[in-house]
C-alpha cells in the first residue's frame, strides 16, 4: 500500500464524480472534494503550520491559449483559495517542460503559465507560486531494480506535504485518452520526454516506478469542457462537459473518467501496462454518476495504431512532431524555420479528422509508411550495422525479485534432470548435439580454449555470461546474494538480443526479452550458472533457460552451454508450418543454433584478447535537464548546407557550361574580364553586351533553382529564426 492509498484506506467513498450540466464548475469542484473524503485526509485536521506546502501539478501544455487541453485555471485558483482556507499557506502549482521544448520556443513552464494566464494570485487574493519540476533535482532513493535508479526529482515534489494532479480530461492519438497518470510525466525531470523516457525506458516502466515509491496524494480531473474526437492533443476539440472526477487512486480516478469517455480503460497501452504493473483500481465505492459522456468521441483506434507505429521510432517520431500540431506561432513560434514551413503546409488539413475522412486516411498513412521506414531500417541494422541498433534500457522484472530460495533450488534440479535426458538421448560426440522435448530445443555446445583454468576465469566472469552472447543489445543484471570473496551467487538478469536468427527480422521477427533468475556456484577447477527464464515481457519466449559450465581440461578451459529454449516466431513463419517439413526445420534449427553459439564463443575469445564484443549505439546522456540529441531536421538541413557548399564547384562548372552551349548555338556570351587577387573582376571598356539567351530548358531551370535553393540557405542560417526574416512582423512574445 503506497503513501496515498494509506492516507485514505479508512475513508469512503474513495471516488467521486460530480456531473450536472447546469452548475458552475467550482461548485462541482467542491463537490467532488467533499465526497471523495479530501478533506478529512489527516494532513488538514492537523491545521498545517507556516511550513506546510501543496504542490498542485497541472496540465500546461497547450500551443494556443483556447485550447481544451490545460486545466481550467479558475478551477485551479478555486483550489487554492479552498485549501488557503484551511490553512494551507504554502501553495504552488508545477508542471514541467515537454519534448515540444526542443522545437518550439516559449515552453518552459514558467513562460508557459503566463502566457496561459497564471498570475500568482487568486481573484480573491491568494498567492501562489509557479514552479518548474525539471529544476532543484534531489536524490529520489530509487532502487537499483528501478527503472528509474539514479534518476532524481525535484525537491518541490519530493518535499511537498500534499501533493495532488489536476489532469485535464482529454483524448490522445497515441493513448486513446490522457488523464492523470499521464499527466505525472512532468513529475520526471528531463525535458525531452518522449526520447528518454517513452522511447528509451518505456512510460509503463518510469510511471510505476514513481507512483511505487513518490506518488500523489489525489488525483482530480477535469472535465468541465473536455477535449474529445481523434485531433487528440494535436488538434483539440471542445465538447461540452461539466464534471468533476476525484480520488485518491489516480488510477481508479482515470479508469472512471475512460468508462465515462466510453473506453474500455485497458485500451489505453500506458493505463492498461500501470494497471497490470500495479494492481487493478479499486472501483467499488464511487459516489455520483457514472453515465458516459453524450456524443464523446474517442480517436480512431487505426490512427492510434498508427501514431504509435510512428513513433516507436525516435527519428520519426521527433520528426514529425511540430508538422501535425495546431500552433500559435506568435506564442509558440518555431526554433526552426523547415518546421514552420511544413507546419504551415500539413497541419491545417488535419484540423477536424473526424468530419474529414480523407484527412484520416492520408495521415494514417503516411503514419504507417514512416513505421515501414523505421522497421526497415531496423531490419537493415540487425542483418548489416548491428552497431547503430540503439542499445536497451530496461529494469528487471518484479517476477524475478519475488522468487525465493525455493525458486532457485527447483530451477537447478529440473536443469539437471534436462541435461541427463539430453545425455541419455544423444551418444554422438560432436560440438553440437539437439533433440526436441515438447517443441522446445534441447541442446548444449562445447569448446576448449588453450587457457589455464585460472586465466579464463579471471578475464571471462561467469555471472556475466548472459551478457557476453552474442546479439546481446542490453538490459539489467542485479545480484541478490554473494559468498564470502564478493562473488554473486544469486542474481536475477533481465535481457534481450536482436531477433534470432537474425533474418526473422525482416518478416517481423521480435526481439528476445526475457527475465531471469540465475544461481552460480564456484569450485577450485569449476564454475556453473544456472538460470532460468520466470517472465518473457514481450512474449518472444516460452523457454530459454539453461547452465553455462567452466571446467579445467588439462591445460585448458572448457566451456559447455546446455540450454532448453522455445522462441515465437513471425506470424509468416507459423503459418508456413516448419513442423510439417521436418527435414527443413532441423536444417534451420541446426544452423541457427550453430551460428548463434560459434559467434557466442568468438565473444569468449574476444575477451580473452581484451577485445571490445558489446554491439549497438548508447542513448544520448543529458548533460542538464533540457539536454536533448540534435533533431533529426537540424541534422538534415546541416547536411544539406554542406552537401551544397560540396557541390557548389561542380554546379557553378555545370552552369557555365550550359551558358557556354548557349553561345555556341547562337548567343552571346559575357564580357571577359581578368579577376584580381581581391575577387573583383576588371573588364575593358566597350559597348554594352547583352546577358546570354539560355536555350537549353534544364539548364535555365537549374540556374534558377541553383540560385534560389543557395539564397534560402543563406537566410535561413543567417535568420534561424522564422520572424527574423519576415518584414513587418511584429516579434512575439518571448521569441
Amino acid at each position: 500500500m503506497n503513501e496515498a492509498t494509506q492516507l485514505a484506506s479508512d475513508q469512503t467513498p474513495a471516488l467521486a464524480v460530480a456531473e450536472h450540466g447546469l452548475t458552475e464548475p467550482a461548485v462541482l469542484l467542491d463537490q467532488a472534494l467533499e465526497w471523495s473524503g479530501f478533506w478529512r485526509f489527516p494532513m488538514h485536521s492537523q491545521r498545517p503550520t507556516e511550513d506546510g506546502r501543496v504542490l498542485i501539478l497541472v496540465d500546461l501544455h497547450a500551443f494556443t491559449p483556447a485550447q481544451p487541453v490545460v486545466t481550467r485555471i479558475d478551477l485551479v485558483e478555486h483550489l487554492i483559495d479552498a485549501l488557503a482556507d484551511r490553512g494551507w499557506q504554502q501553495i504552488a502549482i508545477a508542471s514541467g517542460p515537454d519534448s515540444s521544448i526542443t522545437w518550439a520556443e516559449n515552453r518552459s513552464v514558467v513562460v508557459m503559465a503566463d502566457l496561459l494566464g497564471y498570475r500568482y494570485e487568486t481573484a480573491r487574493g491568494t498567492f501562489y507560486d509557479v514552479l518548474d519540476l525539471s529544476e532543484d533535482l534531489a536524490d529520489a532513493g530509487f532502487p537499483e531494480t528501478s527503472a528509474l535508479a539514479g534518476s532524481g526529482l525535484s525537491r518541490h515534489w519530493l518535499d511537498a506535504d500534499l501533493r495532488i494532479v489536476f489532469a485535464k480530461c482529454k483524448t490522445d492519438q497515441r493513448e486513446l485518452f490522457a488523464l492523470s497518470a499521464y499527466s505525472l510525466l512532468s513529475v520526471l525531470p528531463l525535458a525531452d520526454k518522449d526520447y528518454y523516457y517513452r522511447q528509451r525506458i518505456g512510460l509503463t516502466e518510469v510511471l510505476s516506478a514513481l507512483l511505487n515509491l513518490h506518488p500523489p496524494h489525489f488525483a482530480i480531473i477535469d472535465g468541465c469542457g473536455a477535449a474529445h474526437g481523434s485531433g487528440g492533443r494535436q488538434f483539440p476539440k471542445l465538447i461540452a462537459t461539466n464534471a468533476i472526477i476525484a480520488g485518491v487512486d489516480p488510477l481508479a480516478v482515470d479508469c472512471i473518467t475512460a468508462l465515462k469517455m466510453g473506453a474500455d480503460p485497458a485500451a489505453s497501452p500506458l493505463l492498461a501496462g500501470l494497471m497490470a504493473a500495479l494492481a487493478m483500481p479499486a472501483l467499488a465505492n464511487v459516489a455520483g454518476s457514472r453515465a458516459r459522456f453524450a456524443d464523446f468521441l474517442l480517436p480512431d483506434p487505426i490512427l492510434a495504431e498508427s501514431t504509435r507505429a510512428r513513433d516507436a521510432s525516435p527519428v520519426f517520431a521527433s520528426l514529425t512532431a511540430p508538422w501535425l500540431q495546431q500552433v500559435d506561432e506568435n506564442l509558440f513560434p518555431f526554433k526552426n524555420l523547415f518546421d514552420a514551413k511544413a507546419n504551415t503546409l500539413i497541419a491545417h488539413h488535419l484540423a477536424d479528422l473526424d468530419r474529414d475522412p480523407a484527412a484520416g486516411y492520408w495521415l494514417i498513412s503516411w503514419n504507417f509508411f514512416f513505421s515501414w521506414l523505421n522497421q526497415s531500417l531496423y531490419a537493415w541494422q540487425v542483418s548489416a550495422d548491428k552497431d547503430s541498433v540503439m542499445r536497451r534500457v530496461k529494469a528487471v522484472s518484479p517476477e524475478t525479485l519475488a522468487c525465493g530460495p525455493d525458486d532457485y533450488a527447483v530451477m537447478e534440479r529440473e536443469l539437471l534432470d534436462l541435461e541427463a535426458w539430453l545425455n541419455a538421448g544423444c551418444t554422438e560426440e560432436k560440438p553440437m548435439r539437439w533433440r526436441y522435448l515438447n517443441r522446445a530445443v534441447v541442446f548444449d555446445y562445447h569448446h576448449t580454449y588453450p587457457v589455464p583454468f585460472e586465466d579464463f576465469v579471471r578475464r571471462v566472469d561467469i555471472s556475466r555470461t548472459i551478457q557476453f552472447m552474442n546479439d546481446y543489445i542490453g538490459g539489467t543484471v542485479l545480484p541478490i546474494e554473494r559468498d564470502a570473496d564478493g562473488r554473486p551467487v544469486k542474481q536475477v538478469e533481465r535481457n534481450l538480443y536482436l531477433p534470432q536468427p537474425n533474418y526473422l527480422v525482416w518478416s517481423g521477427g521480435k526481439e528476445i526479452d526475457v527475465s531471469k533468475i540465475e544461481s552460480l556456484v564456484y569450485a577450485p577447477e569449476r564454475q556453473r550458472m544456472f538460470w532460468k527464464t520466470i517472465k518473457s515481457e514481450n512474449q518472444s519466449a516460452t523457454y530459454d533457460d539453461g547452465i553455462v559450465t567452466f571446467e579445467a581440461v588439462g591445460d585448458g578451459t572448457r566451456v559447455t552451454i546446455f540450454g532448453r529454449q522455445l522462441f515465437a516466431l513471425p506470424p509468416f513463419w507459423e503459418l508456413v508450418q516448419l513442423d510439417r517439413y521436418p527435414q527443413l526445420k532441423n536444417i534451420l534449427v541446426e544452423d541457427a543454433y550453430t551460428t548463434f553459439f560459434s559467434r557466442t564463443f568468438s565473444n569468449f575469445e574476444a575477451l580473452l584478447e581484451q577485445r571490445e564484443i558489446a554491439i549497438g549505439r548508447a542513448w544520448h546522456k543529458p548533460k542538464t535537464t533540457h539536454d536533448s540529441p540534435r533533431r533529426p531536421i537540424e541534422t538534415l538541413l546541416k547536411l544539406a548546407g554542406e552537401l551544397s557548399e560540396a557541390a557548389a564547384p561542380a554546379i557553378d562548372g555545370l552552369l557555365a557550361s550550359g551558358e557556354f552551349a548557349a553561345t555556341a548555338a547562337g548567343g552571346r556570351g559575357k564580357a571577359q574580364g581578368k579577376t584580381d587577387s581581391q575577387g573583383f573582376t576588371h573588364f575593358r571598356a566597350g559597348a554594352h553586351e547583352p546577358e546570354p539567351t539560355v536555350n537549353n530548358p534544364a539548364t535555365a531551370w537549374l540556374s534558377e533553382f541553383y540560385q534560389g535553393y543557395v539564397q534560402a540557405l543563406g537566410r535561413d542560417f543567417a535568420n534561424p529564426h522564422p520572424y527574423a526574416a519576415t518584414a513587418g512582423k511584429q516579434q512575439p512574445p518571448g521569441g
